[in-house]
């Protein structure tokens, strides 16, 4: 009777350990955070900056979309500097305490950061730093054209914020 226990034991076990298969010890893929759209994401000190992208159809300006959360309870100033040509463009903008709630740029009716001498085509990467909270983080921006359904209308406008 013993025998019977320990082999319906080892057979379930067996059978349980089959049908895992390689993902026993295979890490998990959703354990992992990841970019899950075109843009990128950074964390400066307390501000997340989350879908990070340049939208451009020259590669000379581009408006730069970004969401950006900020839960300190104090508004916060951000600056947003790039190469171009050789000098340095800073600007910055004033990121609201929002509770864990996104404040979004760049699409839509929200305000738009124009970024002007760029020089990065469509497809490209622009290294772009931001600085808050006296931490500075440096991050590859890639540069997309407004010739895609899901960016149409997102080209920038005439008012520059941030140029050369």
């Amino acid at each position: 009777m013993k025998v019977r226990i320990v082999v319906a034991a080892a057979l379930a076990l067996s059978v349980a350990l089959g049908t895992a298969g390689c993902g026993l010890i295979q890490p998990q893929a959703t354990t992992n955070p990841y970019d899950a759209s075109d843009g990128v994401g950074v964390n400066v000190g307390d501000l997340s900056l989350r879908n990070l992208m340049i939208i451009s159809d020259n590669g000379e300006t581009g408006n730069l979309l970004l969401n950006a959360v900020n839960a300190t309870g104090v508004d916060e100033e951000l600056h947003i500097g790039f190469v171009s040509g050789g000098t340095v463009v800073d600007g910055h903008l004033e990121v609201p305490s929002n509770d864990k709630t996104p404040t979004s740029w760049g699409a839509g009716s929200e305000d738009r950061i124009i970024l002007g001498g760029i020089n990065t085509m469509p497809g490209g990467l622009l290294e772009v730093a931001f600085e808050a909270y006296g931490e500075s983080k440096t991050v590859l921006v890639p540069v997309l054209t407004s010739a895609q359904p899901e960016y149409e209308g997102l080209e920038p406008k005439k008012v520059t914020k941030i140029s050369k």
